[in-house]
C-alpha cells in the first residue's frame, strides 16, 4: 500500500494526470487535403468599393467567388488556389502571369465545382494586394457570404 503523503504517490498521480491531459488535448487526425487551382475571369470594374469578397452557393454543385478592386496590368492572369482540409477552406489569390502596361482595377469572378455541402471556415489571402479576410460560409443553395478584405 502506498502512503498518500509519500513522494511516490505524488509522482504516480502526476504521471496519470499528464497522461489524461495528453489524451484530452492531443491532436486529432485530419482528413486528406484537397487542392484546386482555378483562373479568375477578370471583368470591368462594376462595384464602387474595392476589396469586397462574396462567396455564393448557386446550387449543391456550383459556388461562385467574386472579388472587387483587383489592381492589375494589361495581360495579368490571376488564379485562386483553394485547399480544403475537413471544414477549413484556405483560398489564395495569386498572380500567375505578369503583364505590361498601365495599371487598372478590375473585378474577378470564378465558378468552382468541387465543394461539398457543409459549413466552412474560410481564410482568403491575396498575394496580389496583400489583403486578407476570414469568414464562415455554409454551402447550401442560395446562400451568400460576404467579407471586406483588410491589410
Amino acid at each position: 500500500m502506498i502512503d498518500v503523503h509519500s513522494v511516490e504517490f505524488y509522482v504516480i498521480a502526476f504521471v496519470v494526470a499528464m497522461a489524461l491531459v495528453t489524451l484530452l488535448v492531443g491532436q486529432r487526425a485530419h482528413g486528406e487535403a484537397t487542392t484546386n487551382i482555378d483562373t479568375f475571369n477578370l471583368i470591368a470594374r462594376q462595384a464602387d468599393e474595392a476589396g469586397l469578397l462574396a462567396i455564393t452557393s448557386e446550387d449543391t454543385d456550383h459556388v461562385a467567388i467574386t472579388r472587387t478592386g483587383l489592381p492589375i496590368t494589361d495581360g495579368d492572369t490571376i488564379v485562386l488556389v483553394s485547399t480544403i482540409v475537413d471544414n477549413k477552406w484556405h483560398i489564395q489569390e495569386k498572380r500567375a502571369t505578369r503583364g505590361r502596361g498601365d495599371q487598372v482595377e478590375v473585378d474577378g469572378a470564378v465558378e468552382l465545382h468541387f465543394l461539398r455541402p457543409g459549413r466552412y471556415h474560410v481564410r482568403y489571402d491575396s498575394e496580389v494586394t496583400g489583403q486578407w479576410c476570414t469568414l464562415t460560409h455554409t454551402h447550401r443553395p442560395g446562400n451568400t457570404s460576404r467579407a471586406t478584405l483588410k491589410y
